[in-house]
């Protein structure tokens, strides 16, 4: 093993350790995203009309999908920290080579480096349009 490989390992281990604490905060705030639930309606709280029963409705409704994708964001970020703790960590899920540290740093989710996600995100736009 080169000098180079092991100091360039050594980055990458310090690196993750700061990447670790990131995704530690980001599965402390999506729990809270995930479990919390609003103030509960009380009967003088309900609708006065059928615009406020929309609008209503409408809050419920994009509050479940906020809570669906901090639940799916967070089971990501769970599935990164098992990465990490089995040392799986930051390599690329299709061809096996090293995520580079900037993205993994910008995506510390990410399990695809950018070509191959670029080319599902490719593969999936012509399955789309065709």
């Amino acid at each position: 093993m080169s000098v180079a490989h092991v100091v360039r390992s050594r980055s990458r281990h310090r690196a993750f350790r700061s990447i670790r604490r990131q995704l530690l905060h980001s599965q402390r705030t999506l729990l809270l995203q995930a479990t919390t639930c609003g103030p509960p309606s009380t009967a003088s709280e309900l609708p006065a009309d059928v615009l406020d029963l929309a609008t209503s409705e409408r809050d419920v409704g994009i509050e479940d999908l906020m809570k669906q994708r901090a639940y799916l964001k967070l089971q990501q970020v769970e599935r990164a920290l098992s990465r990490i703790e089995d040392a799986s960590y930051g390599m690329c899920h299709l061809c096996r080579i090293d995520i580079p540290l900037p993205r993994l740093r910008a995506q510390p989710d990410a399990t695809l480096c950018v070509d191959c996600k670029a080319e599902c995100e490719d593969r999936a736009r012509l399955r789309i349009g065709a």
